[in-house]
């Protein structure tokens, strides 16, 4: 076999060319391969059983499939150019142009202090000598009010679910009122274009409301008004 990668060359020809079979092959069969090496499918199995002999299996599959991975970019790029978003993703993270992770660190005062170098460097300022060189020291120990719900979990969590639902239901109750409303305004519009009469102000009972709304389309339609 031409060019035999060197981790191939210390098994006899039979197992080369088995190792080839089944690196191209991926799940092939044991009598498969038995028929292209003409020997028996105990023999390939037996094969199996050797832990080099499978090494050398997936060291010359990634040999293989690493040179069809030009061909994949290339197909995922023609994908992308044709409006693919999944492949477009795939191809900027092949080339490392998109990241899907984010790194937080977040430093204590301490490591902060410690990337200052050396200890010595670092001053040391105390209330007198700020007011020596024209500063200002302040010290601010007072801390936030508590709220006593942390101390509830469930209860704030039941508080803050109350608070969206509430905020929710008055956003849909804006809408509701703002879409009557304009209904109402394309009917009065409507009727008087054919000149009838508005209903009354506030809420109709279903069966005027319904007789109202007849008359109007009979009239739209009389006048030829789409």
């Amino acid at each position: 076999m031409p060019n035999l990668p060197a981790y191939m060359k210390e098994f006899h020809p039979r197992q080369q060319l088995a190792i080839e079979i089944m690196a191209n092959n991926p799940g092939i069969r044991n009598n498969k391969v038995a028929e292209e090496v003409e020997c028996t499918p105990e023999t390939i199995q037996a094969y199996k059983r050797i832990p080099a002999f499978n090494e050398a299996v997936y060291m010359r599959y990634m040999d293989v499939s690493g040179g069809r991975l030009v061909s994949v970019v290339a197909a995922m790029i023609r994908e992308a150019e044709k409006g693919n978003v999944q492949a477009a993703t795939l191809v900027l993270k092949h080339y490392g142009k998109l990241e899907d992770k984010l790194t937080i660190r977040i430093e204590s005062p301490f490591e902060k202090f410690l990337k200052m170098g050396d200890i010595s460097d670092a001053v040391v300022v105390d209330e007198k000598m700020a007011e020596d060189i024209g500063g200002s020291f302040e010290v601010n120990t007072e801390l936030p009010p508590r709220d006593p719900l942390n101390d509830r979990p469930r209860s704030r969590s039941y508080h803050e679910k109350k608070a969206i639902n509430g905020a929710t239901s008055r956003s849909f109750k804006a809408q509701h009122r703002k879409t009557r409303r304009n209904t109402a305004y394309l009917l009065r519009m409507r009727a008087e274009k054919v000149g009838l009469p508005p209903l009354k102000p506030g809420r109709q009972r279903k069966n005027i409301r319904d007789e109202w709304i007849r008359e109007l389309r009979q009239r739209e339609k009389a006048m030829g008004i789409k």
